[in-house]
């Protein structure tokens, strides 16, 4: 990993650990910013209008209730999607193009494996106790792998959960994490961003 990238890792975790201590809802606010390069089965709501998020070729919906926050870097784009009560949803995705298995993989191992392990060690600091498990969820329309990260932090039962995937020739990592409560509040975000989330296939992006 690069040093840049291990810089972003950090300061992520440190501007979300005094959140996740309160209820896990944010244990890593920046945590991929630096890397940068299930769930939500309530239904979506019926009447609630939506935002379109549309930039350098990333582009969802979400609540227009809740605020997006952008804190992309020139090596890529990272979303942090979150309010008060609710969990917190980040979209990540490097600018990097991805053209054969071995670049997702190398890609997946950079980022993804170097944010779950991360996030394992802040969690299992609150909670020894932490269960870690194969997950996998949709994500407009195909499979996304990843983890589920359950633990108990002042005594609120939470998961932090982590999937990637690949969407046009770019990789794309999701989380969400709160409290089953926040998480529960959030399905409906978390729903229509995963429907709806896209890449153009030839999104004109310069790779650092």
């Amino acid at each position: 990993m690069r040093k840049s990238d291990r810089g972003i890792i950090c300061e992520a975790i440190m501007n979300r650990t005094a959140v996740i201590r309160r209820q896990i809802s944010v244990v890593l606010m920046t945590v991929l910013a630096s890397a940068l390069y299930q769930s939500a089965l309530a239904q979506a709501p019926t009447h609630e209008a939506l935002k379109h998020f549309a930039v350098k070729g990333l582009s969802f919906d979400y609540p227009a209730s809740i605020e997006l926050e952008d804190h992309s870097t020139p090596s890529g784009q990272h979303l942090v999607i979150q309010s008060k009560d609710y969990a917190q949803i980040m979209v990540v995705s490097r600018y990097a193009q991805i053209n054969t298995a071995g670049e997702l993989a190398a890609a997946r191992h950079e980022v993804v494996d170097s944010f779950i392990q991360t996030m394992w060690q802040q969690i299992h600091e609150q909670d020894p106790n932490v269960l870690r498990t194969a997950a996998q969820i949709e994500v407009a329309g195909a499979q996304a792998t990843g983890v589920r990260l359950r633990a108990v932090l002042e005594n609120q039962p939470g998961n932090a959960e982590i999937y990637s995937l690949q969407l046009g020739s770019r990789l794309v990592l999701l989380s969400l994490i709160g409290t089953d409560r926040e998480i529960a509040a959030s399905g409906p975000a978390w729903l229509a961003i995963r429907r709806s989330l896209k890449v153009e296939a030839n999104s004109e992006v310069a790779a650092f």
